[in-house]
Parts: structure tokens; sequence; C-alpha cells
């Protein structure tokens, strides 16, 4: 764990203790000053002071990284000084202040509260945006507003290229030069009601909204949307088989012992603090489901679920864009965190880093992190993994690029080689979108992969289906196992694969099955 990150989860630590303390007695925390007064700026910390809640009050001094202040609840959070990207994003309720100047995505998809920049920000200022009041004073980036569907921007400078792309409600009012908006959005005024309303609300006579200012609105007419198209991955794993990794290996006795399990985050070493708490699994299988609530049956309390809602604490949390921002109501009761970035606009690895901080310094550090993202941007996210040191990266096969499943395998396993991400100690799995068999949990293990994610078909949705599922899984795996002569998934490996047809030998490298080795344009390769 590097230093930046080690020193950005201490001084979280110490911000909660603190604030549980100031909250009781109704007090201000102030962080980057010596009970003299002396400054002693914080410098480089990212992640901070994530969903303060409502009677937190916190002031900073320092020259701060990305994710700072995000996913607030409630009280005020004022930073002298200066932070970098996604500043206030996801904000439901916090009144946020800052001094100097900030990066990009400032109040990225706020849904309530107040955020004003006193020195200029980024691009995307206030995308994506619900609700809240956003106010800038200096000049801003390109894509102000972009995507917003709800709540009042004001800008008092200039802004940059296309001001309010692709926005669907609220406004965004401009006190400086603006060009001229794109399709679906037209400018307007603003009537003397709005704008005593506005100056009201923003309460700040260095602030105060011209009756000139410029206030841009959707028109109405819906601009053409970025098409993603509807190519997916259209194939499984089905012409894919098992064999003995060696031919006069014998097959088991039905009786034998097999072992599925599979521990997930156990990675130790990366700080001396650092104690990991791996998620156990009875088999290779992480199954999904929206929510946790309905999984306390006696047969599901030990095999951990991947769910989006209502987390047992056995049990693994996605998170997306839809549930980032109440994410903290339930990251408590989680035993591990899954953030899917193909849900996200691209991230830097600055911001990744600060998110994943935040949701750290949320949930525990010994918690499970892992990465999820779709199959055409493999390489960034193992990347990405590797440089977050994180504790697993999930390549999704499905997506626009339309990969077959068998081209998954080279693809996914030529990439974790390239990013090292097995001297690293870092797992890799596939998230599915077929129904997943017993066959499907041994490819993936011979494959490399740790897991496989999978939601259960929609007739195995019942805790008592689920266990009738998961036990058909189990039965059909042990079968497999025990018929080529592996007692145990640490010794399933890629030459336990064969291709059934030349199509799949073609795309995946795997020996084609009576020619018992690649195709000859694999061996150049």
């Amino acid at each position: 764990m590097r230093e930046d990150v080690r020193r950005s989860l201490k001084l979280n630590r110490d911000i909660k203790k603190l604030l549980e303390q100031a909250v009781k007695v109704d007090r201000a925390i102030k962080i980057g000053w010596n009970r003299d007064g002396d400054e002693i700026p914080k410098v480089g910390e990212m992640g901070i002071c994530p969903a303060l809640p409502k009677g937190g009050r916190v002031r900073i001094l320092g020259e701060l990284g990305d994710a700072v202040a995000i996913m607030g609840t409630g009280g005020s959070f004022t930073l002298v000084g200066s932070a970098g990207d996604w500043f206030g994003a996801w904000n439901q309720g916090t009144s946020l202040v800052i001094e100097r100047r900030v990066g990009n995505s400032l109040g990225f998809a706020m849904s309530g509260g107040r955020l004003v920049a006193r020195d200029g920000a980024g691009d995307d200022v206030g995308a994506q945006m619900t609700g809240g009041l956003l106010v800038v004073r200096g000049d801003v980036g390109t894509r102000v507003g972009g995507g917003m569907s709800g709540g009042t921007i004001v800008i008092h400078g200039d802004v940059g290229s296309e001001p309010g792309v692709g926005m669907t409600g609220g406004k965004i009012i401009i006190n400086g030069r603006c060009p001229n908006p794109g399709d679906g959005v037209e400018f307007s005024t603003l009537s003397s009601e709005d704008l005593i309303e506005l100056n009201k609300k923003i309460e700040d006579s260095s602030l105060v909204i011209p009756s000139d200012a410029v206030c841009l609105i959707p028109n109405g007419k819906k601009a053409i949307p970025s098409a993603l198209g509807t190519n997916s991955c259209k194939t499984d794993w089905t012409n894919i088989g098992l064999v003995p990794s060696d031919m006069n290996t014998p097959h088991l006795q039905r009786h034998s012992t097999i072992d599925t399990m599979v521990l997930i985050g156990e990675r130790s070493g990366v700080d001396p603090s650092f104690e990991p708490d791996p998620v156990g699994l009875h088999l290779p299988l992480l199954p999904f489901r929206d929510s946790g609530k309905d999984l306390k049956s006696k047969d599901l309390a030990s095999h951990p679920f991947l769910v989006r809602t209502n987390p047992r604490d056995i049990d693994m949390m996605l998170i997306d864009s839809e549930n980032i921002s109440t994410s903290q109501i339930d990251l408590s009761n989680a035993d591990g965190v899954i953030l899917n970035l193909g849900d996200f606009p691209p991230l830097t690895a600055p911001a990744l880093d600060g998110i994943l901080t935040a949701l750290r310094s949320m949930i525990g550090e010994g918690a499970p992190f892992m990465i999820m993202g779709n199959i055409s941007a493999v390489e960034r996210l193992h990347l990405s993994a590797a440089g977050a040191q994180v504790d697993g990266a999930i390549v999704t096969l499905d997506d626009a690029s339309g990969t077959p499943a068998a081209a998954s395998l080279p693809k996914t396993g030529r990439s974790a080689a390239s990013a090292k991400l097995t001297e690293r100690g870092i797992s890799t799995g596939f998230n599915v979108i077929w129904n997943c068999t017993g066959t499907d949990l041994v490819i993936s293990r011979c494959s490399g992969a740790e897991f496989l994610i999978a939601t259960p078909p929609n007739d195995m949705q019942t805790p008592a289906k689920l266990v009738k599922w998961l036990r058909g899984l189990q039965s059909e795996m042990n079968n497999h196992m025990a018929r080529i002569g592996t007692d145990s998934i640490e010794k399933l490996a890629r030459n336990n694969l064969r291709a059934l047809d030349s199509e799949t030998a073609s795309i995946s490298g795997l020996r084609l099955t009576g020619y018992e080795r690649p195709l000859p344009h694999w061996f150049a390769s």
C-alpha cells in the first residue's frame, strides 16, 4: 500500500473519531493547524471525509488530491486550499466550499446540498447533476452541466465549449462569456423573481447574480444520443471440453473428497499493519442478486453473494453509478466491495485511488476490494488493478464489442500476464451473462480465473431454489473433476481444456480435440 494511500486512510480514521466527539458537543473540527494556530497543511491526501453526516462540520487546510468530500449527506465541509478531480461528487446534502482551484468533475452527479468553488474549476462541472446548487467563481472548462437533469449551476466567469450538452433539466446561469450551446439547449432569461430567489439561496454578496446573466435550459428537443450498439457476447463456453491433464490419469472414485473452496481477498505483505479479511466461497462462484434482503435461509448462511443493496455480513457489495451516492447506508454491513468501472465515466488513476480510499474508509481497510470492467477494455482494467493495488479484477463477458466468450480466455490471460497480476497477488474473475453451469466453473478455473460472477436463473430466485441451484452446480463440478482425475481446483490448469471445434480452437488458442495441439497460427504468437 502506497504511503499516500496510508496517510489518507489514517486521516479519515482521525476525522471519524473527532467527528463523533464534535457532533455530540456541536463543534467544528479543524485539520491543518496546530493548537497554537500555526499552519500545518495537508498535501496530497485523497478520498478525504466521505459521506459527511448531518451535524458534522469540518474545515481543512491543504492541497488535497481527488475524490474529496464525496457522497456527503449533511453537515458542512470547507477546504482552505485546492483539490483534484471529483470534489463533492454524488453530494446529497452537505454544504461544501473550496477556496482555491479545483479539478474536473466538480459536483459530479450531485443530487442535493450546496457547493461553492471560489477559484474556478476544470471540465465537466456539475455533469449528470440531478439537484442542489453549485456555484463557481472563476472560469470553468468544457461541458459544464453536461447530462444534468435537475438543480442549478451558477458560473461567475467564462465557460468552455459545449455548455449544457445533453442536459434534460435544471438550469445553468452564466455571468461571463458563453459559446453557443449545442442541440437540445437554448438561451433564456431569468425573471426578477428567479433572481431574487436564487440570490437568496446563495446568501453571499460576492456571488450575486446580475440581471444580465445568461441562462441555459433544455429546449425540449432531444439531441441525438450516442449509440453504443446492441452487439454483445452471444456465445458461451459450450464448445470447450474438459479432459485429464495427462491421458494416463485415472478418474477418481465417486466417494472421493473434492476440494472446491476458494478464498478471495487474501493478499498479505502489502502493509505490515494491513490485516486482510478474505471472503470464503464454497464454489468458485459469487452469485449476483440486486438485494441480499431475502438471503436469510439457513442453507445460504455461509455462501456469500454479490448484491447492490442490503448485504449480509458475508456478502460483497457491487457499487455502480446508480447506488454509489447511497452506498454508505449498506457499506458498513458488507464484507467486501466490487466497483464497476464500466458503469462510470473514465477514471484517471488518481481518481480511482481517491474513490477506493473513500470506500475503504467506510467499509474497513481489511475488506476485499475489486474492480470490474468490460472485456473490450480488459488491458486498461488490469493496469488499473495493478496501479490501485486492489484484490481482484473481474472481466464482464458482455459489451458492444461482441467479443466471443472463447476469445475472452486468451485475451484476459495475456492481459493479466502483461500486468503481472499473479505476481502482485491480484485475483482475476469473469462476470458471465448466460446461465452458469458447473462446467463453466471448472473451465474458468482452468483458464486461470479464481471465480465467476453469475446471476441465478429467473426460476431459481427463492431461497429454497437458490440452494437447489448451488447444490446442482456443486454436483456437476464434482463429477467433472472426478472424471478428469483432479481432487482440488488448485490443480486445474489450461491443459485440462480442449476446443471441440476448429472455430473455437482458432479464436481461443486451445488445443483442438483429436488434433491435440493448438492450430498452427497460434504457434507463431
